[in-house]
Formats: C-alpha cells, structure tokens, sequence
C-alpha cells in the first residue's frame, strides 16, 4: 500500500475518480472529497505501520529460533535483520525536519535504499518458502502460491512503471525575464492541475513542476502541449535559467495535484505569492469554473515578463496583482476573506511557501472558509 499510492496511474485514478463529483453535491461532501491530496498520509502511514510489523515479526522470529521452535533458517532472519535496519533508516531520513533540510540526500536515500529494500525482499520472500518446502516440492509452485509472491510483484511494477516512461525529451525555453523562463512540451497535453518531473540527471535528481496544458498554441506555448515556468529558487532552476536545456529527461505520466481540486467547486479565489502563480496559470487560462486572483509578488512585469500578466488580465480582468515591492507584504488572510466573500466563491486554493501556506489555510478555516494548499508530504 505504501508503494502503490505514490504510483502515478493510481494518484490519477483516484483523483479523477473524485473530482467527477457534480458540482451540484451538496457543498460539505465536495469539501471532504477536495482533501484527496493528503493521500501522502498512507504512504507514510502505512511504511512506518509496516516497518513496525517486520520489526517485531523479525524480533518474533529471532526468539523462536534461538528455542528450535520455528522453520525459519539463519539466512532467512539475517535478511531480515537487515531489511529492518534498511526501513528504519527510510522512516528516519524521510522525517519532515531532515527531509526538508537535505532534500536532495533524502532523495537518493528514498530510492536508492528503497530499491535495495524491494530486492532484499524478494530474497526474504524465497528464503522463508524455502524453509517451509518439503523436499521433493516443486519450489516454484509453492513460491507462486503465497501471497507474499504477489504483493511483491505488485509492488515491483508500480516501482518500475513509472521508469518504464523515462525519456528524453526536447525542450523549448522562452525566457521571461532573468528570473523566470517558460519551458515548453509537445509530446503531450497533461490534465489541468498535474505536476511532472524534470531532471538533468534521472537517477540522482528530480524536480517537479505544475503543468500548463496547452491543447493549442497560447501565448505562453507556440505548439500543442504543456508548459512549465521556471523560476531562480536554487541552484538547479539558476542553471536552468542562464543556460537554457534544449533537451530534458522526463518520467512517468504527469500526476494531479491540488489545483486539480478546482472543478470541485462553483466559484473559487486562487491565491499565490511569487513563483506560486505557475501553478495556477494553467487554471487561470483554462478555468473550470469562475475564479479570482490573488497575486502577491515583487516587481510581477519585471520578474514573469508581460506574456503572463497578459493571460492573467485576458481571462480575469479584475485580478488583484499586489506588488510588493511598493505596496509592501500584504494581509493574505483578510484579503483573501474579504474577496472570497464578495465573489461568493466556495474555496479558496493557495499557492506559496510552506509558512504563508499554512497561515493563510489555518486563517481561513477558522473563519469558516474552506481553503485548500500543498501540505510539503514528499
């Protein structure tokens, strides 16, 4: 279970499976259901719930053995033993503080120990059928015949499938500004409100990216496809603006994210602070139901160039864009309120840095406004 949630086919699956819910529901059954991207709760959930089973069936198996009273064999339980150790480490690297302080060291460890994991696995699973197989006994029948087998199976496939769609890619890069460009698809349209990975180096970095689907040529895309804007937020995304790709490797399917959540609802406020407003312009240019804008960046002509102020003015006229480099840091919880009220919008879905996220999600809950935002899960 905790491999499967992270699988792109099923987050899709179950997105689509919620948001086909008709706007006309009653408002509180469609606000539990715009909670589908907290799904990362299971895979987390159920790795810590499964790393404390192979915790004590191991300590378990161990006792019986030093008693002659189990069939598990010495390599069975040393396998064992390490792949306890391999888990708790998965479990203690991917702690929230660590993860988000060596994000790129938690990475390599998620996959490359991980992968270890799953092959170490297999080598527990066939060591303990082993044990328990008459001699005599077809090996592989009985291997096939426990259920372990094929959770592992399952497991493996939704591990690889997603590197079965590795590719590369070309690109093309239209720069915005020297703090911002458009990184431009065609070998597909993504759904409005997905995210993909990019990457340089597919086995020890990726960096995902919310999707601008274009199904024909835009402003921001000169071909059918999707979009991608990228802005100075670190060491990759500056490279990526002062030496533009002309090819990326990408993998997997393009996977729903929280904007997804927006054909939910009637009426809806977008907010975003800075680079947050990529996110949204997929939305913005493509709306599934009336919204507004909430905006709040420094300089937004200077840093994101006029072609997305031009889509933002062409499908919302009267969007508040609030530069803060003469206006100063705005109030978003008030202002947020005060507009969702007068549009009569329904939600509101947020767009920022982990800190403003919170607060202004916190601010409108408690005032009775639902508001949906990332939850920093992965």
């Amino acid at each position: 279970l905790a491999v499967l949630v992270r699988q792109d086919v099923v987050i899709n699956t179950l997105y689509t499976i919620t948001c086909s819910l008709p706007k006309s529901a009653p408002l509180w059954m469609r606000k539990r259901l715009a909670k589908i991207y907290h799904l990362g709760g299971v895979h987390s959930g159920a790795g810590v719930c499964a790393t404390a089973w192979l915790l004590g069936s191991t300590f378990r198996s161990t006792v019986a053995y030093t008693q002659n009273k189990t069939n598990d064999s010495i390599a069975t339980i040393m396998v064992s033993w390490m792949l306890c150790i391999l888990c708790c480490g998965l479990v203690g690297f991917a702690y929230p503080t660590f993860r988000k302080k060596y994000h790129d060291q938690f990475e390599g460890i998620h996959r490359f120990v991980g992968w270890t994991a799953l092959g170490l696995f297999w080598v527990r699973t066939m060591f303990s059928v082993r044990d328990v197989t008459p001699a005599g006994e077809d090996f592989g029948l009985a291997l096939v015949k426990t259920p372990g087998f094929w959770l592992l199976g399952v497991a493996t496939c939704s591990v690889a499938s997603s590197w079965f769609w590795l590719r590369k890619v070309p690109v093309k890069t239209v720069p915005l500004s020297d703090h911002a460009v458009v990184l431009s698809f065609d070998y597909t349209v993504p759904v409005n409100g997905s995210f993909t990975r990019i990457s340089t180096r597919p086995l020890f970095e990726w960096h995902s990216f919310a999707t601008i689907p274009a199904p024909k040529p835009s402003a921001i895309a000169e071909k059918p496809g999707y979009s991608l804007v990228v802005s100075n937020a670190g060491d990759w995304t500056k490279d990526c603006i002062r030496n533009p790709p002309t090819q990326l490797w990408v993998r997997g399917l393009p996977t729903c994210g929280v904007m997804r959540i927006a054909t939910l609802f009637n009426r809806i406020v977008v907010i975003a602070t800075g680079s947050g407003i990529g996110p949204l312009l997929g939305h913005i240019g493509q709306p599934s139901c009336p919204t507004q804008l909430i905006w709040s960046t420094p300089n937004p002509e200077k840093t994101f160039g006029k072609k997305v102020l031009d889509t933002i003015y062409d499908s919302i006229p009267d969007a508040v864009i609030h530069d803060t480099k003469k206006l100063g840091r705005p109030d978003l919880v008030k202002m947020g309120y005060n507009l969702a009220k007068d549009f009569g919008a329904e939600a509101v879905i947020i767009i920022a840095n982990e800190k403003i996220t919170k607060k202004v999600v916190y601010g409108l809950e408690t005032r009775g406004l639902p508001a949906y935002g990332a939850i920093w899960d992965s």
